[in-house]
């Protein structure tokens, strides 16, 4: 492998020892910021899946699609209400999880686990009638592998390309999706290794915006649930799968951190370490959106604006640089576009984008931000500055270190319920997602996780924007 991996021994059975934790990991073991953690982070995902059945051009393709197809009454599409088999399922809800830009994000992992994670985990609990509680626990071992790898081989795999949303976290689905089924330790890592071989996922779509970017971790939570399916039918794969010459690592990453995959394993839960967004935008534009919506506090007009500067990291550029923007994917994606609607409105919520990117002078105002790379930041950090040059000659500058929503400049409680409100909120009335928000907040409590996916459907099965 490289430099990083102290010595070949130190990976020997990395992936029997996720599978280990995941078999054995309960709900009741863990503590009590963790349990909590994973439920916020269970609703989060929800929400986000009922605002894009409505809104997401890519998802809402690929779930017609899958309406054509149909199949075996398993797993319910989010919104639309058809049963279909579960890894069909979590192909249309993994689309809709990334299909808002909204998902949560670690940071050094590169990684937005939750829109693969959060479909496989209701996907398999309708297929296995898991209690709650045993969902919440498999939520937050799909995340100890799913992280922890993110973190070991990047920036390293994103410098190849690939998006790893897409590449790693379906080992976090597969994790799920057997632990849910039943499977020990020995299933658990058949699971695994079915899932890290069919692991892919590249970022082409920033060289050339169109509509494949949700369809990646779309892929993955099909991958990941179907690995662990035929896992607990027993169909074995490579219990090896990271760790091995011809593994996972060797084949898609130069650089393996060994500390981040062992450091505190078994204690230190890596779901943490996951931040919110709060902004329907790429995780690299939300420094910089944060800072415009400082500048639309403070009063600054926009006819006194003759210049718009952002410094970010090189990595941030190469991520989150949009312009023009064909389509509101695009536009969610576009650091340009994010600045200009937040100077322009002091929103970058769903409703925000919606209709801002209908409005030609916020494309017009995008086209002025200039986006410059600032050495300082290094590869990929999420420092940036925001530099408004106005017409009297004066410059107005603010700077952020990280964006809000990361673990150490936190969302508060009452702001991640009112995400959580008013994204759901966008296609179901406030009374039902009221009873989805209390539910998943007790999740442990409930006998049988599958009526989570049932209370997602709107009444006419044909998801659309509510009236504002």
């Amino acid at each position: 492998m490289n430099e990083h991996v102290r010595d070949t021994t130190d990976l020997q059975g990395l992936t029997r020892r996720f599978a280990r934790l995941a078999a054995n990991l309960r709900y009741e073991d863990l503590p009590a910021p963790v349990q909590d953690k994973a439920r916020l982070i269970i609703r989060d995902g929800v929400g986000n899946q009922i605002a894009a059945s409505a809104i997401s051009e890519a998802a809402i393709a690929i779930t017609r699609l899958v309406q054509d197809w149909g199949g075996k009454p398993e797993s319910t599409i989010v919104g639309y209400g058809d049963k279909v088999p579960a890894p069909l399922a979590a192909l249309c809800n993994g689309a809709m999880g990334h299909g808002v830009e909204l998902d949560d994000a670690h940071g050094s992992g590169l990684i937005k686990a939750g829109s693969v994670l959060i479909p496989s985990a209701f996907a398999a609990a309708e297929i296995s009638h898991a209690k709650g509680e045993d969902v919440v626990a498999a939520v937050v071992a799909g995340y100890e592998i799913a992280i922890r790898v993110a973190k070991a081989i990047n920036p390293g795999h994103r410098h190849r390309g690939y998006h790893t949303t897409s590449t790693v976290s379906l080992m976090g689905a597969a994790v799920i999706t057997a632990r849910l089924l039943g499977c020990d330790e020995e299933g658990i890592a058949n699971a695994i290794g079915l899932a890290a071989m069919q692991s892919s996922g590249i970022q082409s779509y920033l060289d050339d915006p169109c509509m494949a970017k949700p369809f990646g971790p779309g892929k993955g939570a099909f991958n990941g649930v179907l690995a662990g399916v035929m896992a607990h039918r027993g169909f074995t794969g490579p219990k090896k799968v990271l760790e091995s010459k011809e593994g996972f690592f060797n084949a898609f990453t130069d650089s393996v951190r060994v500390a981040d995959l062992l450091d505190g394993f078994g204690t230190d839960f890596a779901i943490m370490e996951v931040g919110f967004k709060p902004h329907a935008a790429c995780r690299y534009a939300h420094g910089p959106i944060d800072l415009a919506q400082l500048f639309h506090d403070e009063g600054v007009a926009l006819s006194d604006v003759e210049t718009i500067r952002v410094r970010m990291s090189g990595l941030a550029i190469r991520q989150a640089s949009k312009f023009p923007c064909p389509s509101l994917n695009a536009a969610m994606g576009s650091t340009q576009f994010g600045v200009a609607l937040a100077l322009a409105r002091g929103g970058n919520g769903l409703r925000d984008y919606w209709d801002g990117y209908a409005d030609p002078a916020i494309h017009d105002l995008a086209a002025r931000v200039e986006l410059e790379a600032e050495p300082e930041f290094g590869v990929g950090g999420r420092q940036s500055v925001v530099t408004l040059g106005l017409k009297d000659g004066r410059s107005l500058s603010h700077r952020s270190e990280e964006p809000r929503g990361e673990p150490t400049n936190p969302l508060s409680a009452e702001e991640l319920e009112k995400k959580f409100m008013s994204t759901a909120g966008l296609v179901l009335d406030e009374e039902r997602i009221a009873e989805i928000s209390r539910r998943l907040m007790a999740l442990e409590t409930e006998p049988d996780a599958a009526v989570i996916p049932s209370l997602t459907v709107v009444p006419d099965r044909k998801p659309a924007l509510r009236a504002a």
